[in-house]
């Protein structure tokens, strides 16, 4: 939805009152991924991890009008391990001791390199509350083994590989994708985690890989990034709106901070 509409086609007021029409075992905050095919660049990333912090606020507040905060998943975002650690602490006072906490962007994410799935779980081991728990969104199953040693921080996991399989079975035979087919497909995904976790732990081995670093930018370029960082600070805390980044915003702001740094320029014409 965020590559085909740029965005949800629903209201979180929407959503959230869907989440209290049903005794859901879980309910988890609106967020804004970060999957390449959505996040292009480095400032996109951090931009979405600042959106994410300010819809798990407003999802957590209608959750307390409608009575179902204890229900409530806050969920984290990022591109590198230190983006989720990132994003954590942003949520830090509406996380209630127990909770589940959800790890978004882990479908299309490797399990090895230094922006793993691995790496990401093994940073929040240290960044989690005490008594809280992951929730990891989309975890391919070869991953699982890997995941045995993480297991104490770990809830549950979850793939629409399943839903995928199902699809592409019906679509191959020519038949209808019906509940009981979806249903065949989601139990056989289902028994097939459950052997995997009966596997032997696997530990990473590997050497992470050192990031490469940007090079400098230029003065209009350092004026955009401050802009956005200013901008998603706003976000973060509630003074702007989630959906207030746009181009046209950002490089207003831009202009200011660039104009700002220029040496102050003669009043008189030569």
């Amino acid at each position: 939805m965020m590559v085909r509409y740029r965005g949800l086609p629903w209201s979180i007021a929407d959503y959230m009152t869907l989440a209290a029409s049903y005794p859901f075992r879980r309910i988890s905050s609106v967020d804004y991924c970060c999957e390449h095919e959505v996040a292009h660049d480095r400032e996109e990333v951090l931009d979405r991890i600042a959106r994410t912090a300010a819809t798990n606020r407003e999802c957590f507040a209608r959750a307390g009008d409608l009575g179902i905060r204890q229900r409530f998943m806050p969920v984290i975002q990022g591109r590198e391990p230190d983006d989720y650690a990132r994003s954590l602490d942003s949520i830090d006072a509406i996380v209630l001791p127990g909770s589940v906490i959800g790890v978004g962007s882990m479908c299309r994410r490797p399990t090895h390199g230094p922006q793993g799935l691995i790496a990401v779980v093994e940073r929040l081991t240290h960044n989690l509350p005490i008594g809280t728990k992951a929730h990891l969104f989309g975890v391919k199953g070869d991953a699982l083994p890997y995941l045995a040693p993480f297991a104490r921080w770990i809830a549950s996991i979850d793939s629409q590989g399943w839903g995928i399989a199902a699809r592409r079975h019906a679509l191959r035979h020519r038949i209808s994708k019906t509940d009981r087919l979806a249903a065949d497909f989601m139990e056989r995904w289902y028994r097939t985690q459950c052997e995997r976790l009966l596997e032997p732990p696997r530990f990473v081995t590997e050497a992470a890989d050192i990031p490469v670093r940007p090079p400098p930018l230029d003065p209009w370029e350092q004026a955009i990034a401050q802009a956005r960082a200013e901008i998603r600070d706003l976000i973060e805390t509630g003074e702007l709106d989630h959906d207030a980044m746009t181009d046209a915003w950002v490089e207003g702001w831009a202009a200011d901070i660039w104009h700002s740094r220029r040496p102050e320029t003669s009043r008189y014409a030569a």
